[in-house]
């Protein structure tokens, strides 16, 4: 895991343990107990704090060791990733190790307590139950029968990867959008493959049933959902809206969109993304002072420079040519 930085956030810089615990409390909207365990260094505390219809990214900082507890019920999951230091987890009796090459993920149904090393950084990612719970639903094509468990530690060299591009590619974009954030079609691009890295990578109760066999939808299923994109350019499709405008599983969807198409929902949301941004950037006065990251973001990439690659494998050149014109 790369940086912790929170760009354009909120953010507490104290020495009192007690403010530092309650500014943390507001940021997540759930209560929580620490302790500081060694009162021979300066406590020095540093947080960062934004979020973003209900994901959120937290960097902390504290100087001095500490013992954190949680009790449910408490409306979050996170990934927590640590960097130069280690976290110590009782989860409910389950214990995890987190440190920079071993993340760990929460769900709080049981009592936790963490122990962190002195001078520990960690970037956090804070996601709503309900928005896992949504996406799940879509990913089964029925409702979830009992919550979400996921197994604690996230191994970063292997399956874990998923979950942390998905995390960087959250904080790009809060960096290039700035203090109003991303625009609708970005913001869903986010929220959808946060939540599929994290139900797909990261094992849970559930991943038997997601990856199960399903029978495929008809070919009229995917005829009709291309129509729909392509009518609406603007609009931020994620897969959960796709599957449930043509009525079957998020899955269904896109093992059908496979074997008709050779490619999947979202990768043909990006195609029509890309023709629409040509499109923008040849309709532009290159004296207007606009930027080719202006019309990316616009259209939902925060990658530069898979923007511009993906561009020039689509068109033959690159953004800023096609703006200069």
């Amino acid at each position: 895991m790369g940086d912790i930085d929170v760009p354009y956030a909120l953010s507490i810089h104290t020495d009192d343990p007690f403010e530092a615990r309650v500014r943390t409390q507001e940021f997540l909207g759930c209560a929580h107990r620490m302790t500081v365990l060694d009162r021979d260094r300066p406590f020095l505390a540093r947080v960062r704090h934004r979020s973003m219809n209900g994901l959120g990214l937290m960097s902390s900082v504290y100087g001095s060791a500490v013992e954190i507890g949680c009790s449910p019920p408490i409306h979050l999951v996170t990934v927590n990733f640590v960097h130069g230091g280690q976290m110590f987890v009782d989860d409910g009796g389950a214990t995890t190790v987190a440190d920079p090459g071993r993340g760990a993920v929460f769900c709080f149904h049981e009592e936790l307590t963490m122990r962190w090393s002195p001078g520990m950084r960690q970037l956090m990612l804070t996601i709503d139950k309900s928005m896992i719970e949504r996406h799940l639903r879509t990913l089964l094509d029925t409702a979830p029968h009992e919550p979400v468990r996921f197994t604690g530690e996230v191994d970063l060299a292997d399956g874990g990867q998923g979950i942390v591009a998905a995390v960087g590619t959250f904080q790009r974009a809060l960096e290039l959008c700035g203090k109003q954030g991303p625009p609708p079609v970005l913001a869903a691009e986010i929220e959808h493959g946060i939540l599929t890295a994290l139900l797909l990578g990261q094992p849970n109760n559930y991943t038997d049933r997601i990856f199960g066999a399903r029978t495929l939808p008809a070919p009229r299923v995917v005829r009709r959902v291309t129509e729909l994109i392509d009518s609406a350019p603007q609009t931020a499709f994620t897969v959960a809206d796709l599957a449930a405008f043509a009525g079957v599983s998020a899955r269904s969807l896109h093992a059908a969109f496979r074997r008709q198409l050779g490619s999947t929902p979202m990768s043909y949301v990006r195609k029509r993304r890309l023709e629409h941004a040509h499109d923008e950037l040849l309709s532009l006065d290159p004296a207007a002072g606009i930027k080719v990251i202006d019309v990316a973001l616009r259209h939902g990439f925060t990658h530069a420079g898979r923007f511009a690659a993906a561009y020039r494998a689509r068109f033959g050149e690159s953004p800023s040519a096609t703006l200069r014109r």
